[in-house]
């Protein structure tokens, strides 16, 4: 084993003595199936839809405020119908709630949410893409457009008080509008708008005063107005729910939460709010989307599905009333999806800090819907790192590596599907051993929604990755100089994750005087930058010019003294740090090639000796019929460029003819004349240099024959170390002769005609 190998392993195993490998990063799929959602979704987090029969999630589709009861007490109330709002009065001959014609509401397309605002009858009906409020004019019902909050048309989630208050949940933030005198119409009321809000769903507004209740993720909020903005009380609030999806006012500070199947009540004790069973609905409901309560009551109704079920107060618990209770055509079939929604996965815990992950996900984005994907490993910080957008022109999938401030294009939503190897999608995270991913999904369109899907159908939906980059690289120690300008440099690669290959490498060389400390210094160029190349091997050759007039990149610097770092990237397509630097030099001759022939064969392209384009190269393991032709006796010159402080350079020429062994005989010139260049072009002892030398062989073809391989042995000293370069091995020899100079002499007779 040479030396090089011995320093490597040396570094490997002292490096594997202080850092043992820890378990392996891993790989956690999700199937959205019954078997597997148990154990992966956080559903206490989690506001989406999961379908495990159809392997699909989604936004909910919901009618937080599908019904709701008139503001002055009694028991009227209104319901949503396809196409209208329908106007239930109680009848006092029959008993029941009747259809009250006259103030029933048509609209020009299906409602989404419905409110009762003071005062009675005036409704506030939301459709897809408008607003309306309808007051009685003492006969019928008409629009009244001064009361029309234009920023609410679409909302999902409306609420209304006796205050001419109106507010609404648009882009995940609470939008609240008042009625001016002064201007005659609705404007926007900042003062009352709660903020701290992450993804509210529901909203409901104190029929007496400005406070507010809000579910917001998972759990209701409560706010209170200062006089001067909506303040959080803590105190108010309610938490421990298991899927709540409508809140509303139960009178005080009583708080109505339909959570699942149930209506729960909560009262304020006195210190907290706490679940009041006896004013609680926990059985007989079906599919419920709504509840209102009867305002100066306990009295209410719950939408479940085409009934709106009539509970009534009566003094001990609430009581189902059939005949207070209506069934309402259609209404189970509107509503909207909720305009946002997430889905958390549990912990995955692992044994070792991890601080790069990637979450991996078939989507549908229709238009102007979208899924954003955050990972933490630390449970607690959350990091963006990829989204996709359904656009009118298709799906638009993007990374961000700065946390959501910036996003760039990667391709369609097939860019992160589950099994693909996009190295764009992982993301640095703040390192732990809890990692888990959240995804948050959004439509503007409230008739369509994202979903996570499968793929293929039935396969994984949800892929989450972890991984730790590659470290360092160790290089070794190079104790003497390399004698070829092309020598192989080598590293050894090092990773934590048991069995992780080397994927890709590169590797950058600079000027020994450009390095402080093992790093380039601030603005340092590299002499050679490999990029990035796919390659599990742990070396890399230095590649020389080939080219005539291109001097190798090594000679181009102009010093013999390097040092190259290496990167190093794993299968997954992390990348290590760089390596420190480890130092080389190089004391060799390369680029042997012919610069000048004195009377050429035909067949042969004479060189121009002043330009050095036209030089003809030697190449390394050329063959005697790819050699430079020259006659027997003629000169050529040969030019080699040479990296290393040399003083002097011999060379000999020899070959082999009829008659033995022979050299040729050498001439190294001042001077080249036809281009008056130094030679050498440097001075002696130089770091780089380029050498012309003269040669040529006997005339005679019966001493070299047409054909004879004319080799090269090259050899310069210097006060570091010796430079050899010798064809054969570089090639079969420098020149072939064909011909001989003789035959471009021709012999003159001369004499006299006089016979005497």
């Amino acid at each position: 084993m040479n030396l090089k190998k011995i320093s490597i392993l040396i570094a490997v195993i002292l490096f594997l003595v202080v850092h043992p490998r820890p378990a392996p990063a891993d790989t956690w799929n999700y199937t959205i199936s019954a078997s597997d959602t148990q154990t992966t979704i956080d559903t206490g987090n989690t506001t989406a839809v999961v379908d495990t029969t159809n392997h699909v999630i989604k936004l909910p589709f919901m009618t937080p405020n599908s019904i709701a009861f008139a503001p002055d007490g009694s028991m009227d109330y209104v319901v949503m119908a396809p196409g209208k709002i329908v106007h239930y009065s109680f009848d006092q001959v029959s008993g029941k709630m009747v259809e009250n014609n006259i103030l029933d509401v048509p609209l020009p397309s299906n409602p989404i949410a419905v409110a009762a605002p003071a005062p009675y009858p005036d409704i506030i009906a939301i459709t897809p893409n408008n607003m309306y409020h309808y007051s009685f004019t003492g006969s019928s019902m008409v629009e009244n457009p001064s009361l029309k909050a234009a920023g609410l048309a679409g909302v999902a989630a409306i609420g209304a008080n006796s205050s001419n208050e109106v507010a609404g949940i648009v882009s995940g933030q609470v939008k609240a509008y008042q009625f001016d005198q002064g201007s005659n119409r609705m404007v926007e009321m900042p003062s009352l708008e709660p903020s701290g809000l992450t993804n509210p769903i529901s909203i409901a507004l104190n029929p007496d005063n400005y406070d507010m209740a809000v579910l917001d993720s998972g759990e209701v909020k409560y706010f209170n107005f200062s006089g001067d903005e909506m303040v959080n009380n803590p105190d108010l609030a309610v938490t421990g729910l298991t899927n709540p999806k409508v809140v509303s006012f139960a009178g005080g500070y009583d708080i109505a939460v339909l959570d699942g199947s149930q209506v729960k009540q909560f009262s304020f004790n006195g210190s907290s709010m706490s679940y009041n069973v006896a004013l609680s609905v926990t059985s007989g409901l079906t599919s419920p989307s709504c509840v209102a309560v009867r305002p100066g009551s306990y009295d209410r109704i719950i939408a479940d599905g085409d009934k709106v079920k009539y509970y009534q107060w009566d003094g001990s618990a609430l009581v189902y009333n059939d005949e207070l209770s209506v069934t309402a055509a259609g209404l189970s079939g509107l509503g909207s999806y909720a305009p946002s929604g997430v889905i958390m996965s549990q912990a995955f815990t692992t044994s070792v800090s991890q601080d790069y992950l990637r979450v991996l996900a078939s989507v549908n984005t229709p238009d102007n819907t979208s899924v954003t994907w955050y990972l933490t490993a630390d449970g607690t910080n959350w990091t963006a790192t990829w989204r996709a957008r359904g656009t009118s022109a298709g799906s638009v999938c993007e990374s961000t590596t700065d946390n959501s401030v910036t996003w760039n294009s990667i391709g369609d939503n097939s860019a992160a599907l589950p099994g693909s190897n996009n190295i764009a999608l992982w993301t640095k995270v703040n390192a732990g051993t809890v990692l888990k991913w959240k995804a948050v999904m959004a439509t503007s369109d409230l008739g369509v929604t994202p979903e996570i899907i499968t793929s293929p159908p039935g396969g994984i939906a949800v892929e989450l990755d972890s991984d730790s980059p590659p470290l360092a690289p160790v290089l070794p120690t190079y104790s003497t100089c390399f004698t070829t300008t092309t020598p192989q440099l080598s590293w050894a690669y090092i990773d934590l994750d048991v069995g992780d290959t080397q994927y890709a490498y590169e590797v950058q060389i600079y000027k020994a005087s450009d390095i402080t400390g093992g790093n380039p210094n601030a603005g340092a160029t590299p002499v050679i930058d490999s990029g990035e190349l796919v390659s599990s091997d742990g070396h890399y050759t230095i590649p020389s010019s080939n080219t005539a007039g291109q001097p190798g990149p090594l000679w181009l610097s102009g010093t013999y003294q390097f040092a190259y770092r290496v990167m190093t990237w794993d299968q997954a397509g992390l990348p290590s740090p760089w390596s420190a630097c480890a130092d080389f030099c190089v004391i060799a001759f390369e680029r042997p090639r012919i610069g000048k022939i004195f009377a050429p064969p035909l067949d042969q392209q004479a060189p121009v000796p002043a330009d050095p384009s036209t030089y003809i190269m030697v190449m390394q393991n050329a063959t005697a019929d790819q050699l430079p032709k020259v006659k027997a006796g003629a000169m050529a010159e040969l030019v080699v460029d040479s990296i290393g402080p040399l003083d002097n350079v011999t060379a000999v020429f020899p070959y082999t003819g009829p008659q033995g062994n022979e050299t040729a005989t050498v001439q190294i010139p001042l001077t080249q004349p036809d281009e008056l260049t130094p030679n050498p072009v440097n001075s002696e002892g130089s770091q780089v240099n380029r050498w012309t030398i003269g040669f040529y062989t006997d005339p005679s073809l019966t001493a070299c024959p047409t054909g004879t391989v004319v080799q090269m042995q090259l050899t310069g000293s210097g006060s570091v170390a010796t430079a050899i370069l010798n064809a054969p091995p570089w090639a079969e020899g420098v020149i072939v002769t064909e011909g001989s100079i003789y035959d471009d002499w021709f012999v003159v007779l001369q004499g006299s005609d006089d016979p005497q």
